[in-house]
């Protein structure tokens, strides 16, 4: 989880149902990579007692604007992967990576496929693959810092490509998928994982089998009582 201040208010639903809905016998740290928290966000999110705080070299407090245009909330995203490596390689242990902006409503792992090195988050509602970095998992460690290494290397080359185009996490992770699932010599093993399950994004996807729901379209969820309820009560507790 990277986290600044700004986006705290989802980062106390995010931790809160984590606690409430996950189980963590499973989970042995929470880590949150602090982007630009307060103190009092420090504070809070210490009294939980497997989060550690992860220190970036990015302390932007201020905004959550996640246009494409904005340099300086990319900076936010774009750190992510790279710290994410770092844990992987400080743990050796399987890691799971969640958007900020999301809240669980019930348990991931009966989700994820443990037989794959790393699982990727597909569209559901797409009739094509299209993979988002919203969620994550590195099964095997050092086949996932392979990944890792691919994905970030293809970042760096599409902000040279098409400095423009911005959400380059996202669309490199694409191009990377594809790039090493037709290279007859790559040894990864990529599954997926689907949005409706673990980052739900569309009220069309929401059902039973929903762990996830990602708050990117949040006017969306807005319309479900019962999702409105729940996020303002981990917010008024």
């Amino acid at each position: 989880n990277t986290l600044n201040s700004a986006y705290m208010i989802f980062g106390v639903v995010w931790i809160k149902s984590l606690y409430e809905n996950v189980d963590l016998n499973k989970i042995k740290t929470i880590y949150i990579l602090d982007t630009g928290l307060k103190d009092k966000d420090l504070q809070f999110l210490k009294e939980f007692d497997k989060v550690e705080i992860i220190n970036s070299d990015l302390n932007e407090t201020s905004t959550s604007d996640a246009l494409p245009k904005n340099s300086i909330w990319l900076q936010h995203v774009l750190r992510k992967t790279k710290y994410f490596r770092k844990v992987l390689r400080k743990d050796d242990l399987p890691l799971v990576m969640v958007d900020s902006d999301c809240m669980f409503v019930s348990d991931i792992f009966e989700h994820l496929d443990f037989e794959s090195d790393v699982l990727v988050c597909n569209r559901s509602y797409k009739d094509y693959d299209n993979w988002i970095a919203s969620f994550f998992v590195a099964n095997n460690v050092d086949k996932g810092i392979k990944f890792l290494n691919a994905w970030i290397s293809r970042m760096k080359l599409l902000m040279i490509e098409q400095p423009n185009r911005g959400w380059f996490e996202s669309h490199s992770l694409n191009l990377c998928i594809e790039e090493l699932k037709n290279d007859p010599k790559n040894e990864i093993k990529i599954g997926d994982v689907f949005t409706k399950n673990v980052a739900c994004e569309e009220i069309s996807c929401y059902n039973k089998d929903t762990s996830v729901l990602h708050f990117s379209r949040f006017d969306r969820f807005n319309q479900l009582p019962e999702i409105r309820k729940k996020a303002f009560g981990y917010l008024s507790d």
